[in-house]
């Protein structure tokens, strides 16, 4: 008997991935380097404010809310409008009663980090709507340091974690290689995720994280 069968995906909640142009990495590179120039004394330091292991973190600013506007923010506005049920954000006033009062606006969060070897980020989610990663610098290679002399394969992965239809723990690795520099991801800030260590140079990773939040903002009477 030939019996013919097909898969039936049960709905799930996507992650996006895109590789940004040049004009968008410029203008990421020159707020990297503001960040520098800002951090006199370490008044620009934003490794207090994070989860991991990783000795240089510096919070950057977006002129003009340039990269909000024009990359992240349309991505989860459009995200929202797909999936209110797991994205919209809570409101903490009768918006229905007092719209013509309020309005809700994106917000954004975000820091560049510099990653040496043996570092590392441990299991941890973030606050917000949507958040992101976007590799500036990968200093090795996937290859290499999968073949370390170590137990586990996932030196150097970025990884996520999550539970399966079943309710088994499994994981997504994204490999580290030069080719991934200038790639973004946009994620649930939810969504569980960590950064394992690399080994084998004095050369740093750098990458860009941040979180894309709500904020109810009043509006100007005329």
């Amino acid at each position: 008997m030939d019996i013919q069968w097909e898969p039936f995906q049960l709905p799930n909640i996507p992650l996006y991935r895109t590789k940004l142009d040049d004009v968008t990495m410029d203008y990421l590179w020159s707020c990297v380097k503001q960040a520098e120039k800002d951090n006199v004394d370490s008044s620009n330091d934003y490794s207090h404010r994070l989860a991991g292991n990783i000795s240089g973190s510096l919070g950057l600013k977006d002129k003009d809310n340039h990269f909000l506007d024009t990359v992240v923010g349309p991505l989860t506005g459009r995200i929202i409008k797909e999936d209110p049920k797991n994205f919209a954000p809570p409101i903490e006033v009768d918006y229905g009663v007092h719209q013509d009062k309020y309005k809700t606006e994106f917000m954004m969060n975000w820091w560049v980090n510099y990653q040496y070897q043996t570092e590392f980020n441990p299991l941890h989610a973030h606050a917000g709507i949507t958040s992101f990663v976007i590799w500036l610098k990968v200093p090795t290679t996937a290859d290499e340091q999968h073949n370390l002399p170590f137990h586990s394969d996932a030196a150097s992965d970025f990884q996520f974690t999550y539970t399966n239809i079943l309710g088994t723990v499994t994981s997504l690795p994204v490999f580290m290689d030069p080719a991934i520099e200038g790639c973004m991801m946009v994620f649930p800030s939810t969504l569980s995720h960590q950064v394992h260590p690399f080994y084998g140079t004095d050369e740093s990773r750098i990458s860009i994280a941040g979180n894309v939040l709500t904020t109810m903002v009043e509006l100007q009477k005329d």
